[in-house]
């Protein structure tokens, strides 16, 4: 009887998943791998698994806007076998580890997982039932204390692979790690730093290689808080050199109908978007738009969330976008503490003005992340004007429209029982 490692894999996760799968393809081989969805009947199948096997590990990660679909999951793994260990990771657990915990896992792996994850499962398949001595981790101990380790080392990028070509699961290639501008709704800093780290151009190179000629992989497509900042000694002030070795190099590889770049899953901040990069896209790349984040058309607001740039910028980046012949779509948030009805004002205003430049709307609403200074504020009451405003401009085909499903999942949270310990 050997072990299995369970991945509960759905789309939101799917590239977390990837990379995980891939370190695991060189740190434990041996070690079967399983990738399931979290439906009804998959606590059946975990049953069934741990009756076939010595030690089965079922791994989650997500995001707190996730934790409508992992509640009623983790209720359907009841009654857990003793050789089944549940671990989360991913944002929601590192902000909020006890609680996670508390929700039924019994460890939890918080920020960065390459080095953290496989010395969990380490330890969970050689029976022991002692976290202690591992770093990046939280855990309830024996008399249900909650216990929280020192963070581990920030990890290199080119040391690990982006995703798993052995188990056939690839995924957008992260570039970029860390973010240099604390806005104070975002995770990304705050977990995983505020110095960029970089995934070299020869490390991209070589994993799109090997993946388009082992298992066909055809696209390149990255992740990023801010591509045109890729290579920046500071991550704040785009240096176009970098990245116009990477974009280069990859379109000769994959093709430029198959290179996309500051286009989802990136995106590109306000005052990193110039004629220049444009012209990079354009030249080596085959994305039709580009996705900036305004978040806010208040200069109070994107003050007091710490944006880092302004309204104007915004604009700018819009125009040059436009110019450039691409689709320019603009992130928004509306509800963020301390707004006001002025705010919004100034935010519609602001839409307004980007619509009738040619730009998209894609529309979000605020809710407090764990591991945020905003962590402990509360979600934002969308506007019925608001809602009315984004209608029209869903009919007109000026916003995404992905906003009614966000509204429905920020309802759904905010009936949940339990979100913090």
């Amino acid at each position: 009887m050997n072990d299995l490692l369970i991945f509960v894999m759905e789309g939101y996760n799917r590239y977390s998943i990837a990379a995980l799968a891939g370190i695991l393809d060189r740190e434990r081989p041996d070690l079967r791998l399983e990738f399931w969805q979290g439906r009804a009947g998959l606590g059946e199948r975990v049953r069934q698994a741990a009756m076939d096997h010595r030690h089965v590990v079922v791994a989650f990660s997500f995001m707190s806007p996730q934790l409508p679909q992992i509640l009623p999951v983790l209720q359907g793994l009841q009654p857990l076998p003793s050789n089944v260990t549940l671990v989360a990771g991913g944002p929601h657990a590192s902000g909020e580890p006890e609680s996670t915990l508390r929700l039924g896992f019994q460890a939890v792996v918080t920020g960065e997982g390459e080095v953290t994850f496989p010395l969990l499962l380490d330890r969970i398949f050689a029976g022991e039932t002692s976290f202690e001595g591992l770093t990046g981790i939280a855990y309830l101990d024996d008399t249900g204390k909650f216990i929280r380790t020192r963070r581990g080392p920030w990890v290199d990028l080119d040391a690990y692979p982006p995703f798993s070509i052995k188990h056939r699961k690839l995924a957008a290639i992260e570039i970029t790690r860390g973010c240099p501008w604390a806005c104070s709704f975002c995770q990304t800093p705050f977990f995983m730093g505020g110095r960029m780290r970089y995934r070299s151009v020869e490390q991209i190179l070589y994993w799109l290689k090997q993946a388009r000629e082992e298992v066909g992989m055809r696209y390149a497509r990255f992740i990023s808080a801010d591509c045109f900042c890729y290579g920046s000694p500071d991550g704040r002030h785009p240096n176009l050199e970098p990245v116009e070795r990477l974009v280069h190099a990859v379109s000769s590889l994959m093709g430029k109908e198959n290179t996309f770049f500051g286009s989802f899953p990136s995106e590109v901040r306000p005052g990193s978007v110039s004629k220049e990069g444009m012209a990079l896209v354009t030249k080596y790349c085959a994305n039709d738009n580009i996705v900036i984040g305004a978040q806010s058309g208040s200069p109070r607001m994107l003050q007091l969330i710490h944006r880092g740039h302004t309204v104007e910028e915004v604009f700018e980046s819009a125009e040059i976008i436009v110019a450039a012949g691409l689709k320019c779509i603009v992130d928004f948030i509306f509800g963020l503490p301390g707004e006001t009805s002025e705010d919004r004002e100034m935010t519609v205003a602001a839409i307004r003005r980007l619509t009738k430049m040619g730009a998209t709307i894609n529309s979000h609403f605020f809710y407090p992340l764990p591991g945020t200074p905003l962590a402990h504020t509360v979600a934002g009451e969308p506007d019925p004007e608001v809602l009315l405003f984004l209608e029209n401009l869903t009919s007109e085909r000026q916003e995404l429209g992905r906003w009614k499903g966000r509204l429905k999942t920020l309802t759904a949270m905010e009936m949940l029982p339990l979100v913090s310990a």
